[in-house]
């Protein structure tokens, strides 16, 4: 792909965007050190964990410990062995939702998306308080929390 052309917008050149691709490749740049070491639906709130990044990504780290709150992307390994690939879920008091109104790990992809309160960073290791992702969890990416365009 053409960065320069796409980003520099030189010349006034056309940029057509190449097709979208069927399957995505993604690798974990870490994983989560959790307490919780099996999933569970609810009490997340509280939970103290660490995302233990690896080596490779510790200058993509620098700076981040200037934020209150991070968005950290993971991968729901252990759903992704689950039987049932559910389209709709039966929630509390019987009402049925698709599973994309669900914060269900059951879906299609089995990606995983908190906002999380960040506690601190030490090296590698960031320590964040909320994140809904057990033990072990492979985690895609981390973004900063900006409330000027993350909250709505």
């Amino acid at each position: 792909m053409d960065w320069k052309r796409l980003f520099g917008r030189r010349g006034g050149e056309a940029w057509q965007r190449p097709p979208p691709p069927a399957e995505v490749t993604l690798r974990a740049v870490g994983s989560v050190r959790s307490p919780v070491t099996k999933p569970r639906p609810h009490g997340w709130a509280n939970v103290e964990s660490a995302i233990v990044f690896e080596p490779e990504h510790g200058r993509r780290l620098e700076g981040l410990e200037r934020f209150s709150h991070l968005i950290v992307v993971f991968y729901l390994d252990v759903a992704a062995d689950a039987p049932e690939k559910p389209e709709q879920l039966e929630l509390a008091g019987g009402r049925l939702a698709g599973i994309f109104a669900t914060r269900s790990q059951l879906r299609p992809n089995h990606l995983g998306v908190s906002a999380v309160e960040l506690l601190g960073r030490e090296g590698l290791e960031v320590r964040v308080r909320g994140l809904d992702a057990i033990d072990g969890t492979p985690v895609l990416d981390v973004k900063p929390y900006l409330p000027e365009y993350d909250r709505r």
